[in-house]
């Protein structure tokens, strides 16, 4: 498969900031790619840096399109208050030689006749995201890079919009969009690349990404785990398991490998299992967690 991106060893620092990490990857021409990662993960750097608006601080990058075949979708653009629908469709539309026509456009944003007569700026969240979507693909590019898309939308005009990302993938354009909705990974990507603070954990299918460092999680109330605490500690410390205290619960966190050891001796406690939850965690799930915790201890201490 021929490479359309390939990147070697990208490194990128800001003053004392090392933002990425050792970056490699190839995608492949007609591939779709996800670059999921929490907010802050290097996400945007990294499209910067594809497409040439960052210079990396070292390693060696190749993008195998022209720029007049490669459309982009930035996280947000900030439109001109005094210019119409239709006059900034025929502006874009001027610089490509086979540019959307009509019945094109009116699929890609499904507004009313009377919506083209309308300044862009009073459009709604979600329209002017369809509608820089719309910008985006009028050139009918072979590489679209897309950057957090959606944003702003609701549930319906978010379905919209994957519809048409898969429409694109159909017809053979090479698409690298970044999300930290887990959920949107597995609308049409082929490969998920998991960018946490500034370098690649994974690069996987969506289906083995969530298989990846797989672990199980046992749940149980603070007063269930006191009446049974000696004989819960004595099977956490000969297990070298992890342990946290979450409101009122206590959570118990072992490799999935230990599964059948743990649930034994876990019955041989006595513990009534009609007050434990046993839930399945993840690589992603993880990374995506800990980004929450983190989010939400920074928010706590601002406020005490």
């Amino acid at each position: 498969m021929k490479s359309v991106i390939e990147l070697k060893k990208i490194n990128k620092q800001f003053k004392e900031k090392q933002v990425l990490t050792d970056i490699s990857l190839n995608i492949g021409k007609g591939e779709c790619v996800a670059l999921l990662g929490k907010n802050g993960a290097g996400k945007s750097t990294l499209l910067n840096i594809i497409l040439g608006l960052f210079y990396p601080t070292t390693g060696e990058i190749a993008v195998n399109e022209t720029k007049q075949d490669i459309g982009f979708l930035s996280q947000k653009t900030q439109f001109p208050d005094d210019v119409t629908v239709q006059e900034m469709l025929d502006f874009v539309s001027s610089f490509s030689s086979n540019p959307l026509d009509s019945n094109e456009i009116d699929t890609v944003l499904g507004f009313e006749k009377n919506k083209y007569k309308q300044l862009v700026y009073t459009c709604s969240g979600g329209e002017q995201r369809l509608f820089d979507m719309c910008l985006a693909i009028i050139n009918r590019p072979k590489l679209l890079i897309i950057d957090e898309p959606t944003s702003g939308m609701d549930t319906s005009t978010r379905q919209h919009f994957w519809q048409l990302v898969k429409q694109l993938k159909e017809a053979g354009t090479t698409i690298f969009f970044t999300t930290h909705y887990i959920e949107e990974v597995d609308y049409c990507a082929d490969r998920v690349i998991l960018l946490d603070e500034g370098v690649i954990q994974a690069d996987n299918t969506p289906y083995h990404l969530r298989t990846l460092n797989k672990k199980k999680v046992i749940t149980i109330e603070k007063e269930i785990y006191q009446e049974f605490e000696e004989s819960l500690s004595n099977l956490i410390i000969k297990n070298q398991l992890s342990i946290t205290t979450k409101n009122d619960v206590l959570v118990i966190i072992f490799k999935n490998e230990q599964t059948n050891e743990v649930i034994s001796e876990l019955l041989q406690t006595g513990i009534p299992f009609d007050n434990i939850e046993i839930t399945n965690t993840s690589l992603l799930e993880t990374i995506f967690q800990s980004g929450i915790d983190k989010e939400r201890s920074e928010v706590d201490a601002s406020t005490n």
